[in-house]
């Protein structure tokens, strides 16, 4: 699993995802999965931007889902055929739903066994058992009740850790370390904050990940 603020980004980013594959893009089939930015209304040119800058890596073949679009059994299909399972940001909660309440989840659990997973911010963020806990401690219950969630969590509950992405970013000028220091003491628990030039590269989800970065990134714990 290759865990990233904003894509791949950077050579050392574009060199991790080359060796989790084992064979060139141009051999290598992906999957984007978009369903973490779809709720949200508004213009979704930022969406098409990060898209197009991964298709340039030159695929094989580069197709574009939704996770409730179509029968189950062509989405299983598409999934099954891929060689990486890209997973675009946006809503974390709402992403991890969608996994849970189309019953693909289980699918996806198989899959990490056999394919590349990639995550962009949002997609990094639906694997920590501490999805519930962060959601009091960053305040984020507005968003939760924006999507008319009963309850969060996340789609496969594999980290003891948790990832929040665009350290530094312009454009949440915020996420500042000292806002990170603060944010880590309300979770109280292990977290990494990764800035948009980092990735987190996971080959055993109960081992601590491996930073792959030409950026900043912070772990508190």
């Amino acid at each position: 699993m290759l865990l990233t603020s904003n894509g791949v980004t950077n050579d050392a980013i574009g060199n991790a995802l080359l060796d989790l594959l084992g064979k060139p893009t141009s051999e290598s089939r992906i999957v984007a999965i978009i369903d973490a930015t779809l709720p949200f209304p508004g213009d979704k040119g930022h969406m098409f931007r990060h898209l197009e800058a991964l298709r340039l890596l030159g695929w094989e073949q580069f197709d574009v889902m939704s996770l409730f679009t179509g029968p189950r059994s062509g989405i299983e299909s598409r999934l099954r055929s891929t060689d990486v399972v890209f997973c675009y940001g946006g809503s974390n909660h709402w992403l991890a739903h969608a996994w849970i309440s189309t019953g693909l989840a289980p699918l996806l659990r198989e899959l990490l066994d056999e394919k590349v997973y990639l995550g962009l911010s949002g997609g990094s963020m639906i694997f920590s058992r501490l999805h519930a806990a962060a959601v009091e401690a960053f305040d984020d219950q507005a968003e939760v009740e924006q999507f008319e969630l009963d309850s969060v969590g996340p789609a496969l509950p594999l980290f003891d850790w948790y990832v929040l992405p665009h350290l530094g970013a312009d454009y949440f000028p915020e996420q500042t370390d000292a806002w990170a220091a603060d944010s880590a003491a309300r979770l109280g628990e292990p977290i990494w904050f990764i800035d948009d030039q980092t990735a987190l590269l996971v080959r055993d989800p109960l081992k601590d990940p491996q930073i792959v970065s030409e950026g900043h990134w912070l772990r508190f714990g």
